[in-house]
């Protein structure tokens, strides 16, 4: 407490307004919060004037306020006329709290933007504090897209910049998710008790409490429920002092998947019902997904099958948007990073414009001498903007490649899937034509990545692709939908034809030679069949029925195809 004394008597709030005070703020901003709410609601009370940069810089301090409180449109009111402003810092630290709020409101295209704009503007921002932030972002943008590489990349700059406690916070907790969520485990528990204890040590309680729900998150995976359920009792009460709604939503729905796991049912309702409670307010599919699950789980137990039933089609509901969700971020970048080497390109065009007319008034000023060179020029000039013109059409087409094909197995992802088979199933019930929908995916692949490596894991998806594609048609629709699951469109197929082709693509995948691998395991699958005439056309109801079909091959012991029987 005596350093806040001290801040107080030497900066008395109701006295004036300086660079000092708001720069005190900005420090203690998310390890003492309720401090920091009370300091900016005493410079908007008190009777002080501003300068420019002071009131931008306030502005700038209130947003974080806002955001942080959960009121995001009113936080980005406040961003947007910074964004432009004179102030390189002010603008760049503008843009990354911007960044963070659109994400929120799943605003992804305007998002990433942004973010484009960041790291192009990185290397000119010099402000300590600035580049922590920019770096912060950036580094969790990568982690959102799954790019864990870059994500880890960025904040190993920023730990090296020797930056503040609390960036130091931000970049453990970020660098042990992107660890964790990329499955490199011995970084992630080499580093994940002195995390906790750098945060705590240095009063950040915000991090440390975040990196504490990956820790459980591991005692989970791991399957060690009590020390998970533990784990977050203890730390349940300084989670919720942070009034942080994504990470209280965190330590609920894990607690609900503890209890469940350790057979305490009441309890396990309990966390799961305070998440979909918050649902509508804290838009994070993944606890709302994993709490309708449990909560699925539990009816059933129960033989409540009503009750299962209603939870189960809440659960594939939300589990359906997170997906979407993941395909619309995927797709927002890939379109904001073609959209930004379009700018540049029409500013390099505008540049060789600007050439262009400098050589015409050099020309003019030399007259007949410099006819020659003049026209040399020009003809050099419209081989360079063609040349600019032809790999900007081939970029456009790349990235178009990039947003709508898995870059794996190069077949449609989920994104492209969905558009393209709404589409053969519109012309198909036009004209009262058969359709079918097979969904598959491999068996125990998790064991081949942790037995034999991702690579292995690529092998393996990619020979499955190449080995399927072999017995399809022009016109069949193949799409990932997910990690190691595929789903494959038959317009016009009859549904004894659809059967038969999946038990074909099913043989083949066992038939399948791993040793060109470097490892030797079995591959399978399991499938799942329906067709409009059971299903309808519409393409969510398809591969609902499809992937209950599926998991009951699972069921009857993989392996095996399963035609859905309503």
């Amino acid at each position: 407490m005596l350093p806040v004394l001290l801040f107080a008597l030497a900066y008395p709030f109701h006295l004036q307004a300086s660079v000092e005070k708001l720069t005190y703020l900005d420090g203690i901003k998310s390890s003492r919060f309720d401090e920091f709410s009370k300091g900016l609601d005493s410079l908007a009370d008190a009777n002080t004037t501003l300068s420019p940069f002071e009131r931008d810089y306030f502005q700038l301090l209130k947003a974080y306020k806002i955001s942080y409180l959960g009121d995001i449109d009113k936080a980005l009111a406040v961003l947007e006329p910074l964004i432009s402003n004179p102030d390189v810092a002010i603008s760049f630290r503008a843009k990354a709290l911007s960044i963070n709020s659109l994400i929120i409101v799943r605003r992804y295209l305007d998002a990433f933007l942004y973010f484009e704009q960041l790291i192009n503007q990185l290397p000119l921002v010099n402000q300590p504090i600035a580049r922590e932030q920019g770096l912060r972002v950036i580094a969790m943008m990568y982690t959102m897209i799954e790019r864990y590489d870059l994500s880890v990349a960025y904040l190993e700059q920023l730990i090296a910049e020797n930056p503040s406690e609390n960036s130091v916070c931000a970049a453990y907790q970020l660098r042990l998710e992107a660890w964790f969520s990329s499955n490199q485990l011995d970084l992630f528990k080499r580093e994940v008790d002195s995390g906790v204890k750098y945060c705590e040590d240095h009063n950040e309680p915000l991090w440390a409490k975040l990196i504490v729900i990956t820790q459980a998150k591991l005692m989970f995976k791991d399957g060690l429920y009590e020390q998970s359920k533990l784990l977050l009792l203890k730390e349940y009460q300084g989670a919720v002092a942070t009034q942080y709604l994504r990470l209280i939503t965190e330590f609920n729905y894990l607690l609900a998947e503890n209890y469940l796991m350790l057979g305490d049912h009441k309890e396990a309702r309990r966390y799961a019902n305070m998440v979909v409670a918050e649902a509508s307010s804290s838009r994070n599919y993944f606890p709302i997904v994993h709490s309708y699950n449990v909560l699925y789980r539990l009816a059933k137990q129960q033989q409540n099958y009503q009750q299962a039933l209603q939870y189960h089609e809440q659960y594939l509901a939300a589990f359906t948007a997170y997906m979407d969700d993941k395909s619309s971020q995927q797709m927002a970048y890939h379109t904001a990073h073609s959209e930004i080497l379009a700018q540049n390109q029409k500013i390099a065009l505008l540049d060789k414009d600007n050439q262009l007319l400098q050589y015409e008034q050099t020309a003019l000023k030399h007259q007949a001498a410099l006819n020659k060179l003049l026209i040399a020029a020009l003809i050099v000039l419209v081989l360079g903007l063609a040349a600019t013109a032809y790999r900007s059409y081939v970029a456009r087409q790349r990235f178009k490649a990039l947003a709508e094909y898995d870059d794996l197995t190069a077949i449609s992802n989920r994104y492209h899937f969905s558009a393209s088979a709404k589409g053969a199933l519109a012309l198909c019930e036009k004209g009262q034509l058969p359709a079918a929908l097979i969904v598959f995916d491999l068996d125990h692949f998790k064991q081949i990545n942790d037995q034999y490596g991702h690579a292995a894991g690529d092998w393996a998806l990619r020979q499955t692709v190449d080995t399927c594609r072999n017995f399809m048609r022009n016109n069949d629709v193949f799409g990932r939908i997910g990690g190691e699951e595929f789903a494959i469109l038959l317009p016009g197929c009859q549904s004894d034809k659809a059967h038969l082709l999946a038990d074909i693509c099913r043989d083949a995948i066992h038939s399948i030679d791993t040793a060109a691998s470097g490892y030797e395991f079995k591959l399978s699958a399991s499938f799942g069949v329906t067709s409009a005439e059971l299903s309808g056309y519409h393409l969510t109801k398809l591969i609902e029925d499809a992937d209950t079909a599926m998991y009951q091959a699972k069921q009857l012991g993989r392996n095996k195809v399963h035609f859905f029987t309503g």
